[in-house]
């Protein structure tokens, strides 16, 4: 009975994802808007996370810039959307005609590439982060780390369609395979801003502790391989922007201890990740409970007793 509740679900999904398969680009773009527009008016639990998380982070935004943003947010939504399942279309001609990297980002690229090494390739749910794993497919000798969904007809799909351009997909707990690709010079994207529950550390992220995974810089740290941190921005005209920013090679010298060098590299793409955050608001993915998990209040001991 569970796996007949799991092949109605995928039909569900594959007739919703349908469209996105044959319309034009820029078609999708719109038709991804329209369908978040219509989410909006009746998703008052995530408007309403949004709205918090807003709030925590920009504590000097009134109620009305809080809410225009959870509604600039939510037409993001509507690319972020469109892109994902629009994104196994990708060609390099498409590539040529809308991604949109700076100069800087392109010189940090090639350095990278020059120098033959793994690349830890971190971004977070920002921007139009499943355009960026086909692309890593593309332009580079890409891999990233997938994790499972629980229906297997809707799981085949997503790795189907997220695999499409080339980039080699690594289930979440087979780390030792990672380690094994950054030894090879692939470049592997980690998606690492989720909430990490009691797997992570505390680091600050937009004016709270977050609980983070500490999977980058570990395997950085493990391998030698090089931080790269990746914004990928929806633009306009259904343009794709690319920000780079150049995290180096882990200096293992930098502290006494290997908990306190992974946590100053953890630290480090955390902040990174939110000078963009800031630079660009509508496009992090507010509706997630990233800062659900808190560290425990602190006990102070009772003088008197």
């Amino acid at each position: 009975m569970k796996y007949i509740g799991y092949f109605f679900s995928f039909i569900i999904v594959y007739l919703f994802y349908s469209p996105f398969k044959i319309l034009p680009y820029k078609w999708c773009l719109s038709y991804g808007v329209f369908l978040t527009n219509l989410i909006y008016k009746f998703d008052k639990k995530h408007r309403k996370v949004a709205a918090e998380n807003i709030s925590f982070a920009f504590p000097n935004y009134s109620e009305n810039q809080i809410l225009d943003l959870v509604k600039a947010h939510y037409q993001h939504l509507g690319i972020l959307l469109a892109h994902t399942l629009w994104a196994p279309r990708m060609t390099r001609a498409w590539l040529d005609k809308y991604l949109e990297v700076d100069e800087d980002s392109l010189k940090i690229e090639e350095e990278t590439k020059k120098q033959g090494v793994g690349v830890i390739l971190i971004s977070g749910h920002f921007g139009t982060w499943e355009i960026l794993v086909q692309f890593l497919g593309i332009r580079m000798k890409g891999g990233g780390i997938y994790k499972k969904v629980r229906n297997p007809f809707v799981d085949s799909l997503l790795k189907r369609m997220r695999s499409k351009n080339g980039v080699v997909l690594v289930p979440v707990q087979e780390s030792t395979q990672v380690i094994k690709l950054l030894k090879q010079g692939y470049w592997i994207g980690f998606g690492a801003d989720q909430n990490a529950g009691k797997a992570g550390i505390f680091v600050p992220f937009m004016n709270r502790q977050a609980s983070t995974f500490v999977g980058p810089a570990l395997m950085a740290y493990l391998t030698g391989a090089k931080m790269l941190y990746y914004s990928v921005l929806a633009g306009k005209e259904g343009k794709v922007i690319v920000r780079v920013k150049d995290l180096g090679f882990v200096d293992k010298k930098l502290y006494p201890t290997k908990d306190e060098v992974i946590r100053h590299y953890t630290e480090l793409w955390t902040k990174t990740l939110e000078e963009e955050v800031k630079l660009f608001p509508e496009q992090y993915f507010w509706v997630h409970r990233r800062w659900r998990t808190q560290p425990a209040p602190e006990v102070h001991p009772n003088p008197n007793s």
